[in-house]
């Protein structure tokens, strides 16, 4: 098993910790490891933003990463937790499958996307991860490995899911895919002059499962919060079941090297915006799921672009009633901060799953929000958390960095497992 002291951050590059990694490549080599060490944490792809899946000893999980075995009749998917998304494209698509609930990101591990229960595009039609997740195998503190599913140990099965991998280790999974005919999306687009026009985009656009939004976060007055709202579904064609489907995998660029911490200004946001916004035409077109799902992908590194300082994500849902007026009223707290979000995407929510205690999205709106870090960013958040709790909201553990530790609904004192500890969870309870 390999090790190694290093110095290691997640994707927003903020915060870092000098710390212990191993990389098993056994079931029992990671078995010893969770004995020997008195506190852990299972650490994925690293893809997350803040400080989930950090700590003083990290076990990674990549090179526990195959896949089992492919039900291609049925679209049941059995693979270890280590796994990408991107690396089971290559083995689903071709048989006709997508995942059900996909991230904006398909470079993650499969146990990660447990760990946060990841939500995509249609939640309010097919909900989260757990929704399609059909049981996992988790290593426990003392060693011993237990099977979870929504009948089995049912409890744990929903504690993991969205618990930030404080119940234990995440071994593999069996989860349900979706049959799809061919790799090409409808996309709808629709250029909304406000917020107003945003939300009612959202609200009578119908018939269209998939469904996200740009925010332009510096507009004032009367086109304050105007944006545009990409609908899609997927296209259904005519398949001969003996030609496999190709996936099309992307050309990655790549940043090369840090940008200048001051590249990101309220000039540069704004020119940003500015091309953004008037480039979109209302309108439909074809464009391959590749570049629907997974656009920041096809841009390796690009968290470069916010300098060595990092950047801070802001995610937060807002229960339906209060949505339109608290992202109106975030906005201006924004627009009167020297801190400004480079990237900004709102979506809807559905119902959560009633036994989805941890999940993230509620019945509502969510606004991701990409701010460089600087001195101020941190007092903007506490603004933030302050509007957005009174108004019945939370935030994303998964890409949090700073925020109050109410913010996320989840009491990490509820798990019983005192071994599998990371610097998220030691910030939660220091607060």
């Amino acid at each position: 098993m390999s090790k190694y002291k290093m110095r290691i951050t997640n994707w927003g590059n903020y915060p870092a910790v000098h710390a212990e990694i191993c990389f098993p490549e056994t079931v029992n080599a990671l078995r010893t490891e969770v004995l020997r060490q008195e506190r852990l944490i299972a650490r994925g792809n690293g893809k997350c933003y803040g400080d989930a899946a950090l700590g003083t000893c990290m076990l990674s999980t990549l090179k526990l990463n195959k896949l089992l075995d492919f039900d291609r009749v049925n679209g049941i998917v059995h693979c270890e937790s280590g796994i990408l998304l991107a690396e089971l494209l290559e083995h689903i698509v071709p048989a006709g499958w997508f995942f059900h609930v996909t991230p904006g990101i398909k470079n993650i591990t499969v146990g990660g996307a447990i760990a946060s229960d990841v939500h995509g595009k249609n939640h309010p039609e097919k909900g989260c991860f757990s929704n399609w997740l059909l049981s996992f195998e988790l290593m426990r503190a003392d060693g011993e490995i237990l099977c979870c599913s929504k009948t089995e140990n049912a409890s744990l099965f929903w504690q993991t899911c969205g618990g930030m991998g404080w119940t234990g280790i995440i071994l593999s999974a069996k989860f349900q895919l979706m049959p799809v005919s061919g790799m090409y999306m409808q996309q709808r687009t629709v250029r909304a002059e406000n917020l107003d026009a945003v939300f009612e985009a959202f609200q009578t656009v119908e018939n269209w499962p998939y469904a996200a939004a740009w925010i332009d976060c510096l507009a004032k007055e009367q086109r304050s919060g105007r944006g545009v709202v990409y609908f899609a579904r997927h296209l259904e064609t005519e398949r001969n079941p003996t030609v496999p489907l190709a996936y099309p995998f992307a050309k990655v660029r790549n940043i090369p090297f840090f940008a200048p911490s001051g590249l990101l200004n309220r000039f540069t946001i704004r020119a940003h915006n500015y091309l953004l916004f008037n480039k979109a035409a209302t309108g439909e077109q074809q464009i391959d799921v590749d570049r629907y799902f997974y656009p920041l992908d096809r841009m390796r590194n690009w968290n470069r672009l916010y300098g060595r300082r990092g950047f801070i994500q802001y995610q937060f849902c807002l229960p339906e009633e209060n949505s339109l007026h608290g992202i109106r009223e975030l906005l201006k707290i924004i627009r009167h901060s020297p801190d400004l979000p480079f990237l900004s995407v709102l979506k809807r929510h559905g119902d959560p799953a009633p036994e989805a205690v941890h999940s993230f999205p509620i019945r509502g709106y969510s606004l991701a929000l990409d701010f460089p870090r600087t001195a101020t960013v941190f007092s903007l958040v506490e603004k933030l958390d302050a509007l957005v709790w009174g108004l019945g909201g939370k935030i994303y553990l998964t890409k949090d960095a700073c925020s109050s530790a109410k913010m996320g609904r989840i009491d990490p004192t509820g798990f019983g497992e005192a071994k599998f500890h990371s610097l998220l969870k030691e910030r939660l309870l220091k607060n």
